[in-house]
C-alpha cells in the first residue's frame, strides 16, 4: 500500500514539475515575442521617418561604347566599325568599353555627400568625393580595360553560356548630410564582349554584330539602390537590423500506446 502511495506521490509530483516548466517556458516565449515585437516596431519606425528625410539622388546609365585605349590620363578614342584585329599579333592590344553613368541631385534645398568607387570623372579623376549641389547633376564614367585576348574570352564565355571573367565594378555613393541619417549605394558592375570572330580563314576578330544595340553588354540601366541606416553617421552606430522571424516550434508527434497483447 505504501509502495503504491509513494508512486502516486511521485507522479504527481512530476506531474506538477512539468506544469511549471511548460508554464514558465510559455511565459518566457510570450515576453521574447513581446520584446522582438516592440523592438520591430520601433525600427521600422525609425527607418520609416529616416526615410522621409533622406536625400533623393537618381542614377542612371545613359549608354555604353566602345573605345580605343588612350593613355592614362586621356579619354580614348572611337573605333572605326570596319576596324578588324588579328590576335596572334594583336592579342596584348586593349580596348575600351565604357558606361556614361549620371548622377542626379532631385532636391531643390539640400547638398548631399557623393563619393564614386571604380569610376572617373570626364577629366579623368577617379574615385573622387564631391559635394553634389541642389538641383544639380554630374556625369561619371565606368571603363573596362581589356586586352584583345581578355575580350576575346567574354566572347567565348558568353557563347559557352558562361559568365564572362572579365568586368568592371563601381559604386556611386550617397551620404545623408545629417549625422543621424541613410547611406545609399549603387553598385555597378559592366560585362561586355565587343569583338567576335570575323569567320575569315586568317582568324581576324572584328566589332560583334549588333553593337549599335544592346546586345553586346550586360549593366543594371537603373541600377538598383541598396540603404543603410544609422544612429550616428560619424560615430559609426547603425540601426540595428529587425530581427529575424522565429521560425515556429514543431510538436513532436505523440507515441501510439502498444494495444493489449492477444
Amino acid at each position: 500500500m505504501w509502495t503504491i502511495a509513494a508512486v502516486i506521490v511521485a507522479v504527481a509530483g512530476s506531474a506538477i514539475v512539468a506544469w511549471q516548466a511548460w508554464e514558465t517556458h510559455r511565459t518566457t516565449s510570450l515576453s521574447q515575442k513581446a520584446l522582438d515585437a516592440s523592438a520591430a516596431l520601433a525600427i521600422d519606425s525609425a527607418r520609416s521617418r529616416l526615410d522621409q528625410d533622406a536625400p533623393r539622388i537618381d542614377v542612371y546609365v545613359e549608354g555604353v561604347s566602345i573605345l580605343a585605349a588612350g593613355l592614362v590620363d586621356t579619354p580614348g578614342a572611337q573605333i572605326e566599325p570596319g576596324a578588324r584585329w588579328n590576335l596572334s599579333q594583336d592579342a596584348a592590344r586593349s580596348l575600351q568599353v565604357q558606361a556614361r553613368v549620371r548622377v542626379k541631385n532631385l532636391m531643390s534645398d539640400r547638398t548631399t555627400h557623393l563619393t564614386v568607387t571604380g569610376l572617373h570623372d570626364p577629366a579623368m579623376r577617379a574615385d573622387t568625393e564631391v559635394l553634389l549641389l541642389p538641383t544639380t547633376e554630374l556625369i561619371y564614367f565606368l571603363t573596362a580595360t581589356f586586352t584583345l585576348s581578355q575580350w576575346a574570352e567574354n566572347w567565348q564565355s558568353r557563347r559557352a553560356g558562361e559568365p564572362p571573367p572579365n568586368v568592371a565594378e563601381g559604386c556611386v555613393i550617397s551620404g545623408d548630410d545629417r549625422d543621424e541619417g541613410v547611406v545609399d549605394r549603387w553598385p555597378l558592375r559592366l560585362a561586355a564582349w565587343p569583338i567576335q570572330p570575323a569567320g575569315d580563314a586568317d582568324g581576324a576578330w572584328q566589332l560583334t554584330a549588333g553593337t549599335a544595340g544592346k546586345d553586346w553588354f550586360t549593366i543594371a540601366m537603373r541600377p538598383l539602390r541598396e540603404r543603410s541606416y544609422w544612429i550616428s553617421q560619424r560615430r559609426e552606430i547603425p540601426l540595428p537590423d529587425l530581427p529575424e522571424p522565429r521560425a515556429p516550434a514543431v510538436r513532436a508527434p505523440r507515441g501510439r500506446r502498444p494495444g493489449p497483447i492477444a
